[in-house]
């Protein structure tokens, strides 16, 4: 702990010098979430730490930023507190004090000089991603170095260090010990009016340290002779990508390639393959109308600080999902994340305004393998044979998911406002939760209404069913909020089975439940907290395209965020 300590006082000292400088800019954050936990066996919260002796976790951020433009030098701290904390596995509780993030950044003329914990993608983060999403307990920082050179028409930045594993402290390892390098070039041209490219090409380098090839030595002798391999220290990844904009047109294409590495794939099975993939989208708009069109093909792509990790520990890129990430409760219950090892997929969206008081949206995306040479396959146990036994049949996958979405929104004026729409998803449970063959078709109509009194009072109503025969069964959701712009908020939902599913494989979801949440928020200048009574049905939570299972919550949700 003198350790982190000594790195924490020597960078708030530095930040306190130069704040006294001329042109300083000091800013800063604090954020709190804290949960109360309490026991409900008849919808699944019991039987975890938290419910059956700690009661208490929480998750603390203290950030503070210093900037002088003059100079060209940024500097910032970040100090991270978990206690009993569910953030970074919601079964197993995690207790850890110490630095989650400090860099010193340093600009002189085009270039830029970066030290610490660095944020950032190559492209649309297909080979190489570093990012934050605290939601879900995701921070992949590279600690290490970065040089970036910025031109007219060329930029171009080179990066070397470690993953991030948790933070500096004393009860945790603070990074993962493969080294990463990587780099890009990236370049901006206009060819005439209105036309313009934007090119980049990128790679990434992860050499693997003796202790994980090791361990993962260990791993393949335990293999069938047949499925053993001589895995790799190394693995490149190579990608192109460019934005060409023509007039009303963006046209974004993207291919990656990795060589040979060890990976997990479905089924947990150790595989040694080489990877690629193809993403592109192209976009339409002008006024009243916008299209979207997306797709992307996936092989084998799959990249980690070593095959020794698994869920979010360890992952360097991103794989941008094509399913559309709906925002209203009981659609967004089945979200198709990006698969890794196999995956053909598209989408596609049209935005249409004929007026101010109408738009509509059509929407609608399909993700399978029906195009790969190798479909996945599963085992599927069947009805017992003739001779009393039971038939186990090796069978392909070809479709995963599909999605039809449609809504229209209605506003006759500037203070009402109703959005009518329907979903209707097909989703495999084996592929996206590995949990039996079960192939759960969803349809979800929806109902939203806001009313403004005036401009700083409003209201909003949501209505929401859902009818999942394979699943759950059939759900109603039901929501008011009244708000006071902008310092108070308070809401009341209620999520209920009225009708379950008498097959479900889990007992407690065969009889009704209410899932009560009671919410309020208050903000002061730049302080908002907020408390809210929560009962959560266990599934999968999803931000920004990354998604895990939660199990089901009963509690209180205490927050606190401010900004100075």
């Amino acid at each position: 702990m003198k350790f982190v300590a000594k790195i924490f006082s020597t960078i708030c000292g530095l930040l306190f010098l130069l704040n006294g400088q001329s042109q300083s800019v000091f800013s800063g954050s604090f954020q709190s979430n804290t949960n109360f936990f309490i026991r409900d066996p008849s919808i699944g919260a019991a039987n975890l730490p938290h419910y059956d002796k700690l009661k208490i976790g929480s998750d603390i951020w203290l950030n503070a930023n210093y900037s002088n433009e003059k100079i060209g030098l940024d500097a910032g701290v970040r100090v991270d507190v978990f206690l009993n904390s569910i953030l970074r596995n919601p079964t197993v509780p995690n207790t850890n004090v110490g630095l989650g993030n400090f860099f010193i950044r340093k600009k002189v003329k085009d270039f830029t000089f970066t030290g610490g914990y660095i944020y950032g993608q190559i492209g649309s983060g297909i080979i190489y991603r570093a990012y934050e999403e605290r939601s879900l307990g995701i921070d992949n920082a590279l600690v290490g170095g970065r040089a970036e050179y910025t031109g007219k028409h060329f930029h171009v930045f080179a990066f070397s260090g470690l993953q991030k594993d948790y933070m500096l402290s004393v009860n945790t390892s603070a990074v993962y010990m493969p080294i990463i390098s990587g780099g890009a070039i990236e370049g901006n041209f206009l060819i005439k009016d209105k036309v313009s490219l934007v090119p980049g090409v990128g790679v990434m380098n992860r050499s693997m340290d003796q202790k994980s090839m090791d361990k993962l030595i260990t791993r393949i002798e335990a293999l069938d002779t047949n499925d053993r391999f001589i895995p790799n220290h190394n693995v490149y990844a190579f990608t192109f990508y460019n934005t060409l904009t023509a007039g009303n047109f963006v046209w974004y294409v993207e291919g990656a390639y990795k060589t040979k590495d060890a990976f997990y794939g479905i089924g947990n099975k150790l595989l040694n393959k080489s990877g690629s993939t193809i993403f592109t989208s192209l976009s339409y708009s002008k006024k009243g109308i916008g299209v979207n069109l997306q797709f992307k093909r996936t092989e084998n792509f799959q990249l980690r600080t070593s095959p020794n990790e698994n869920l979010f520990r360890g992952l360097l890129n991103f794989q941008p999902p094509l399913a559309r990430q709906n925002s209203l409760r009981m659609p967004a219950r089945y979200f198709a994340s990006a698969l890794d090892q196999q995956e053909l997929a598209f989408s596609g969206e049209i935005n249409y305004s004929p007026n101010k008081k109408w738009k509509f949206v059509l929407s609608g995306s399909e993700i399978g393998d029906f195009l790969l040479k190798k479909p996945l396959t599963y085992d599927i146990t069947t009805k017992a044979n003739g001779s009393g036994g039971i038939d186990t049949v090796n069978t392909p996958i070809r479709n995963f998911f599909i999605e039809g979405f449609g809504s229209a929104e209605y506003k006759p004026n500037r203070n009402m406002q109703l959005d009518l729409g329907f979903q209707f998803i097909r989703y495999n449970r084996q592929i996206y939760r590995g949990d039996g063959d079960i192939r759960v078709n969803a349809f979800t109509p929806f109902v939203e209404w806001q009313h403004k009194f005036n401009k700083k009072m409003s209201y909003r109503i949501e209505v929401q069913y859902q009818y999942v025969p394979k699943d759950f069964g059939q759900w109603m959701y039901a929501l008011v909020e009244f708000n006071v712009a902008p310092m108070f908020s308070v809401a009341v939902s209620d999520m209920w089975n009225f009708k379950p599913n008498q097959q479900n494989p889990e007992e407690i979801y065969r009889t009704q439940h209410h899932f009560y949440s009671v919410f309020a928020a208050y903000t002061y200048h730049a302080t908002r907290i907020s408390l809210n009574y929560v009962k959560q049905v266990g599934g999968i939570v999803c931000t920004g395209g990354v998604c895990r299972y939660e199990p089901a919550f009963s509690g209180v949700r205490l927050s606190l965020t401010s900004t100075f």
